[in-house]
């Protein structure tokens, strides 16, 4: 799965000074991401789905409202609830732990989106701008933050990375949603020059997506890297597998 091309660099990064085990992974996936995330988000935007078509609303300016109020909203929302489900349960206390659980959240909810989904043009762009795992790996890295500052008395510190970690995710989902969909109807049009503009517009969401993944997956191994080492780093935590980094991800 290419998705994973984008998550396990990080995971790699931390060699064997890892806290999470294989099975820990593998239960905040199936537990955290599958059933509670995905499964809620799924029965949400069903019912979304049944009130909207009370509206009156069609075409895009339906689109745009969904973007928000259906995809950002509902969306981040049971992420952003499984992810603190799973650092409770596990008691995480690192900041790479934070960004590789809330980024396995958006992996499970990316993954399950495209098998709903069965767009082969939103598949592409999902492989080439994987953004459920790239918002959660910065909601994570903000929470940590949020966290610690919290502990330390820093109530200004700690409420502006809350604001990152939980409304920035849903203003970008909401924006990144809303771009596409605009460059997807003008692509729709008529006339030559709307269509070079939607073919510009999402041209260039798609270079930013790709540049803003880069960097985050980046960021995540540099913070990997640095983490104090464990004083009893577990013998079941995952191996590294690849000899090999993906180009232009891992340093």
């Amino acid at each position: 799965m290419i998705s994973l091309a984008w998550y396990l660099p990080a995971i790699k990064a931390q060699g064997n000074n890892q806290v999470l085990t294989r099975k820990d992974y593998l239960v905040i996936a199936l537990k955290y991401g599958f059933a509670f995330t995905c499964l809620l988000i799924m029965v949400t935007e069903i019912v979304w789905d049944g009130i909207v078509k009370r509206t009156g609303l069609s075409g895009l300016a339906l689109n745009l409202v969904s973007d928000f109020f259906r995809a950002a909203l509902l969306e981040e929302f049971f992420k952003f609830r499984g992810f603190i489900l799973a650092k409770k349960k596990y008691a995480l206390y690192r900041k790479i732990d934070y960004i590789m659980v809330a980024g396995l959240i958006g992996l499970m909810y990316g993954f399950f989106e495209k098998i709903v989904l069965g767009n082969i043009a939103a598949v592409i762009v999902g492989l080439l701008c994987p953004m459920h795992i790239i918002w959660q790996m910065n909601q994570g890295g903000h929470y940590f933050e949020h966290d610690k500052a919290k502990a330390a008395g820093d109530e200004k510190t700690a409420q502006k990375e809350w604001r990152l970690a939980v409304l920035l995710p849903f203003f970008f989902h909401g924006l990144w949603d809303s771009g596409l969909d605009i460059g997807a109807h003008l692509l729709e049009q008529p006339q030559t020059a709307l269509q070079v503009i939607g073919i510009v517009l999402i041209t260039a969401m798609v270079i930013f997506g790709v540049v803003y993944s880069v960097k985050t997956v980046r960021r995540a191994c540099k913070i990997a890297r640095e983490e104090p080492p464990v004083e009893k780093p577990n013998p079941e935590t995952i191996p590294d597998t690849s000899s090999t980094d993906q180009p232009g991800i891992s340093e």
